[in-house]
């Protein structure tokens, strides 16, 4: 029975035979790879603001250097003090969203692992091929979006 399908969650029974499932583990590792895969665009993203300014000023043309530019935008949270200083310029911004695609990457991924081991006696290297699965899809995605982003799209 399905509790949480999205996060991979089902109510097990005690009582039944578990076998290792290389096709459930990748498909439980789709949301954890797609926000870390989100997480390093935005790393991709923010280290384009600070070392590549200008191919971010040509391919944005229209962006307000003021919130784009770090040159700038630190004096951002002194001008606007009842702002909170996630949200007066972007490398601020872009730091806390990654922040928190990280977390949620992290979670996205324990949450089923610990609700399927905790359910059921599977055996130790069940649970060391879960986490590394979770563990290579997450880097790897976050990897492939920061690169993408960085050395691909702000070529």
């Amino acid at each position: 029975m399905q509790v949480a399908p999205q996060l991979g969650i089902e109510k097990l029974d005690n009582n039944k035979t578990y076998h290792y499932s290389l096709k459930r583990s990748l498909k439980r590792a789709i949301l954890p790879g797609t926000l870390s895969f989100t997480a390093g665009v935005n790393q991709g993203l923010r280290e384009t603001t600070i070392w590549k300014k200008e191919k971010f000023f040509n391919k944005f043309p229209g962006s307000n250097r003021q919130y784009w530019d770090n040159r700038l935008s630190w004096e951002n949270k002194y001008t606007r003090p009842n702002v909170p200083v996630q949200f007066t310029d972007s490398y601020h911004l872009l730091f806390l969203t990654h922040n928190m695609l990280i977390s949620a990457a992290a979670l996205s991924a324990t949450i089923p692992l610990v609700n399927d081991h905790k359910n059921h006696n599977s055996k130790w290297w069940h649970k060391l091929a879960d986490i590394g699965i979770q563990s290579a899809v997450m880097s790897l995605g976050y990897l492939a979006g920061s690169k993408l982003t960085y050395n691909v799209y702000f070529k």
